[in-house]
């Protein structure tokens, strides 16, 4: 009777670790799709200064 909640835990946590990661992604930036392109030229003009 003592052992079935430590059974119960896991149990749950084996079952979330068959998940698969998150992985999040980016969109493309303006300047892969055209360098001559406005919104490539804002995005170069507003990373100027980023380290």
């Amino acid at each position: 009777m003592s052992k079935l909640p430590g059974i119960i835990i896991l149990l749950a946590l084996s079952a979330c670790s068959g998940l698969p990661a998150r992985q999040y992604e980016a969109s493309p930036s303006p300047c892969a799709i055209s360098e001559a392109s406005y919104e490539c030229q804002v995005e170069r003009y507003q990373n100027v200064n980023v380290d």
